[in-house]
């Protein structure tokens, strides 16, 4: 009768036992997760919470109405110069990634750019971008060099973080 007792008892330590090395287990697995969490934490509240409401960084910049029209013509104007670039096969792709919202280096990397279209490109952003400097206050540009400089910082810290 002992025997069977003895063996009760081994099969319900054993049984514990491994209950506990399976808590164990999750602890240290969430306790390795855990630094990753303040590099997320980092991001400024502001573009989290702009990019929620889909503000853009022009749109944090407190526009005048008549700044508001002028960068939508200057857009406007660029993204027909890049559609005139693009070939049909390149803007139907583009189209279905973007309804599949996907990141804009993935969608212009997958289009097979050529080296020319590739500077044409380049060409007609700088030109935009220029453009819409041009309209800002400099108070408005200081602002945006300041969102810039925030969005390298925590690229970095996300990089470093392995993101």
């Amino acid at each position: 009768m002992m025997v069977t007792s003895n063996k009760t008892f081994s099969r319900r330590y054993y049984m514990k036992l491994q209950k506990l090395s399976l808590v164990a287990g999750a602890i240290v697995l969430s306790l390795g997760v855990i630094p990753f969490a303040p590099a997320q934490a980092n991001v400024n509240n502001s573009v989290v919470i702009a990019r929620a409401k889909g503000q853009g960084k022009l749109e944090r910049l407190n526009l005048t109405e008549a700044q508001k029209t002028q960068i939508e013509a200057i857009k406007k104007d660029a993204r027909a110069q890049m559609q005139e670039i693009l070939t049909d096969e390149q803007l139907e792709k583009l189209q279905s990634a973007k309804g599949n919202r996907q990141q804009k280096r993935e969608i212009w990397g997958s289009l097979g750019l050529t080296d020319t279209q590739k500077a044409k490109l380049k060409e007609i952003r700088q030109s935009k971008r220029s453009q819409i400097k041009a309209i800002l206050t400099d108070e408005q540009k200081q602002q945006l060099q300041q969102m810039r400089q925030n969005r390298r910082q925590n690229r970095r810290q996300q990089g470093a973080a392995g993101w």
